[in-house]
């Protein structure tokens, strides 16, 4: 694909085109998609976030038991969720099919089908410094730090929820409060949409994660990515530089910098992500 300075913004299907004939003409398509704000429209709170009922379903057709080998449609497909949430997480807000693959924490984790997760084994001597990092904020906030402020706690990760805060410096206090405690047991820290993530210092990004599912056979299928957030641009810039390779930027109000000059095409928000997925199905269906 030709490499552009800002996305295009297009219709779902002519998106749904896009990627479509890509997959057909290299023979396979790897499709990975970001959850929060691109499937699942972002909530004030992250337990109340699950994926859209129309993206759902065609999620599940395009990862059911034999898309790999192509069964019932155009061509073999692939489908992995790219989060910075928990596999087991994202596992109780979406249902995928069979083959489907959740890469979670930025790729540290992995989990395959209804299988148990794996744990990238270089992150596992940092999980303690995490917990006690966790223990930090928590007890930062009881005492009034950042007021309004929620914690998550995370696998792989500590976050600093500030949405639906009505401060004019909340952001400000959470990633402040976020890079203080890190700092003090060696751990890294990642800014999102009202968000201030505390992560083990080894370096994942999302591009890593989707480089590890183009392996084997998947090497030279299409490749679709799809995102909303800072910490998508990674492998939206990875599509845009690879060939058969489609950037899919979800905007929305709060699309962040950097996000539009990564990828290549922009729809509006995850319904119209939703309605290019059902509209891909059908084009591949056979």
């Amino acid at each position: 694909m030709e490499v552009c300075t800002t996305a295009r913004p297009t219709s779902p299907a002519d998106l749904a085109a896009l990627i479509a004939d890509a997959a057909l003409r290299c023979g396979a398509l790897l499709l990975c998609t970001d959850f929060d704000g691109s499937v699942a429209p972002i909530r004030s709170r992250p337990g109340e976030v699950h994926a859209l009922p129309a993206a759902e379903r065609a999620l599940a057709w395009l990862s059911r038991r034999g898309a790999g080998q192509g069964r019932d449609a155009g061509v073999p497909t692939r489908v992995a969720l790219v989060t910075a949430r928990d596999c087991d997480d994202v596992a109780g807000r979406i249902v995928l099919g069979a083959e489907a693959v959740v890469s979670g924490n930025y790729g540290l984790e992995r989990r395959l089908g209804g299988g148990e997760v794996s744990v990238v084994p270089s992150a596992e001597r940092w999980l303690p410094a995490l917990q006690a990092a966790a223990a930090e904020i928590e007890r930062a906030l009881h005492e009034g730090r950042c007021p309004g402020a929620r914690l998550e706690r995370k696998r792989c990760g500590v976050v600093v929820h500030t949405r639906g805060v009505e401060r004019l410096e909340s952001d400000r206090c959470a990633l402040e409060l976020a890079e203080e405690v890190a700092a003090r047991w060696e751990l890294g820290v990642v800014p999102g949409k009202m968000v201030a993530e505390i992560h083990i210092p080894v370096r994942r990004t999302k591009a890593d994660a989707v480089r590890d599912l183009r392996r084997g056979r998947w090497a030279q299928a299409a490749l679709c990515v799809a995102g909303d957030d800072v910490g998508d641009v990674p492998m939206l810039r990875l599509a845009d530089g690879v060939p058969c390779g489609i950037g899919v930027a979800v905007g929305d109000g709060e699309t962040p910098p950097g996000l539009l000059e990564a990828a290549g095409w922009q729809l509006s928000g995850p319904e119209a992500w939703a309605e290019a997925l059902t509209e891909l199905v059908e084009r591949l269906r056979s």
